[in-house]
């Protein structure tokens, strides 16, 4: 460390992860400037917190935040922005890495997507490719891979807890079997704030697996019951990704470019295969994925409309009284 305080700029600041991680970085002693395309507004919601202007296609904002820190948390997509968001991911970090090597930046720590054990989608070789371009340059980077984020305001989970609270006729199609390893936003904020202190020599890779292996069968399933909810299930096994995105649009609140870049990332299992971030987190608990989905669909209900909320509860009378239905 460079002082007793290191700074810490962390771009994303008021997006899901950033929201979370903030906190955790200033309880762990950090000082920490969030990087935001709007630091107005940034300050407003949270006054007694530090906000420069970061703009990745403004060098001069990129290097004037990153000459006050000495390290930076990369939080950086650009997934709903339109169908060349891939040329946009890599135009930025190649700035950013420009900008870092300037400013003799100690460290980036990158939250990427972990590789899939067969085809890759779209949005998963971006990511990835972020993470290549970031750990290419001068500054030593650790890329933190993970697959979904169990938390509220988390696009993937979002999906999953509303498709297990709004049908009451569940219809899975045989891609949802592929299993990968949902990890809970506490778990990779500590892992982020592991990574910014941990001994490190040169770049590396380092998945952030969470303690279970599931299919996307069992985690809406699981999602269901936490919500007190039993929908009938029904098998499909000619329905593909790309036809599904079309129907999750429909019944979710996500936004339909970012649903379909994640449910094509589906097809594949998303197993971790190598070195994990928990090896050098030995003493860790991670969290349980029905303990995790607990908190985070408590926090999702605190941003669900009212009419949301009514018409979820009239699905679940309807799903658990078939006489209520109107003949």
């Amino acid at each position: 460390m460079s002082k007793a305080a290191p700074r810490v700029l962390l771009t994303g600041a008021t997006g899901f992860v950033g929201s979370h991680l903030f906190s955790a970085l200033e309880r762990e002693g950090f000082e920490v400037v969030g990087g935001t395309r709007d630091p107005e507004r940034a300050r407003t919601s949270a006054p007694g917190r530090t906000f420069r202007h970061v703009d990745l296609d403004d060098p001069k904002s990129l290097e004037a935040a990153l000459s006050e820190v000495d390290r930076a948390v990369y939080l950086v997509h650009s997934m709903g922005g339109g169908r060349r968001y891939a040329e946009a991911e890599q135009k930025n970090a190649q700035a950013f890495r420009a900008a870092a090597e300037r400013c003799g930046l100690e460290r980036i720590v990158y939250l990427g997507g972990m590789r899939p054990n067969g085809a890759i989608s779209r949005h998963l070789k971006s990511r990835l490719a972020t993470g290549v371009t970031l750990r290419s340059g001068s500054v030593p980077t650790v890329e933190l891979q993970a697959t979904m984020v169990v938390g509220g305001g988390s696009e993937s989970f979002r999906i999953v807890r509303d498709l297990a609270a709004r049908l009451p006729l569940m219809l899975l199609p045989r891609w949802l079997e592929s299993r990968s390893q949902p990890v809970a936003i506490a778990d990779v904020v500590a892992a982020i704030v592991h990574a910014l202190t941990m001994p490190l020599e040169g770049s590396t890779v380092l998945a952030v697996p969470g303690p279970e292996s599931l299919s996307g069968r069992d985690m809406i399933l699981r999602t269901a019951r936490t919500l007190s909810h039993e929908p009938k299930v029904l098998g499909v096994p000619l329905v593909t990704p790309r036809l599904s995105s079309y129907w999750i649009r429909w019944v979710t609140r996500a936004n339909p470019q970012v649903a379909t870049e994640l449910v094509e990332g589906l097809r594949s299992n998303i197993v971790a295969d190598g070195p994990e971030i928990w090896d050098s987190m030995p003493d860790y608990p991670r969290t349980p994925f029905d303990d995790a989905v607990a908190v985070a669909l408590r926090e999702e209900a605190r941003e669900l409309p009212m009419r949301s909320r009514v018409l979820e509860r009239l699905l679940n009378v309807f799903s658990r009284h078939p006489s209520a239905h109107p003949s």
